[in-house]
């Protein structure tokens, strides 16, 4: 995966050309982008350094089904007015790099990363659903603390939860199949608002993540599609 995202990065530059690539793009809807950011962004350190009193109250919700497979993101951003606005983002197929190349038409450079960029949508949630969806996330814990030492491997099922409010920073995460996992209440009604067209990748049962590796991959990239995070006492570990 480095070693593609590298490549990519290579053609980008060269495609975008001397003004584009001087302003860099912080969000991870872009792949190349998504590369150098990925783990900055689950880790939500955007929130936590201005999370402060006053400052603005929103959630980042992270579902990783298996990186190859599928990742949804969930950014909301909690209003005075006990309304709430949501942003949707779906990335599938990381780990085929085929995926939507065949019949592609390519019009402008940009369009060489389509289908490795994030399916987006937003919804509004109106003051009820708000409430709603914040109280299904007490009841899951979702503010925090987290286990420390928890283990989130790139090709597992899990949860990551990062949230400011009030001023007050939170993580957490689940990682299936354990008993947090499995306690999750904000799951369900999440995905009932998420109209991303890409059905959600439900939790299976599979064998223990180091046991599975693409074993017709060449040994150095197989190694490097792998990562994993692991949780501090509140927040990830920096890497």
């Amino acid at each position: 995966m480095k070693a593609f995202f590298a490549t990519m990065a290579a053609v980008t530059l060269l495609a975008a050309g001397p003004a584009t690539a001087q302003r860099p793009d912080r969000n991870v809807e872009k792949p190349v982008v998504r590369s150098f950011h990925w783990f900055d962004f689950v880790a939500a350190n955007d929130i936590r350094a201005a999370c402060v009193p006053g400052g603005r109250s929103r959630l980042r919700l992270i579902y990783n089904a298996l990186w190859e497979e599928q990742v949804r993101a969930y950014e909301i951003f909690l209003q005075p007015d006990g309304t709430a606005g949501m942003n949707i983002g779906v990335l599938e197929g990381q780990g085929n790099v085929t995926t939507g190349i065949t019949n592609m038409l390519i019009s402008t450079p940009s369009d060489i990363f389509a289908p490795w960029s994030m399916k987006g949508g937003q919804r509004l949630l109106n003051a009820a659903e708000t409430r709603d969806l914040v109280g299904l996330l007490e009841e899951s814990r979702a503010f925090g603390p987290p286990r420390d030492g928890m283990r989130l491997p790139d090709n597992d099922f899990w949860w990551a939860v990062a949230s400011c409010r009030n001023g007050v920073w939170g993580f957490q995460a689940y990682h299936y199949p354990t008993d947090g996992f499995a306690n999750v209440k904000f799951s369900a009604r999440l995905f009932s608002w998420d109209a991303v067209p890409i059905p959600v990748n439900p939790p299976r049962k599979l064998e223990p993540a180091e046991l599975r590796r693409d074993m017709n991959a060449p040994i150095h990239r197989a190694r490097a599609d792998r990562w994993m995070l692991v949780v501090g006492k509140d927040g990830l570990r920096p890497r």
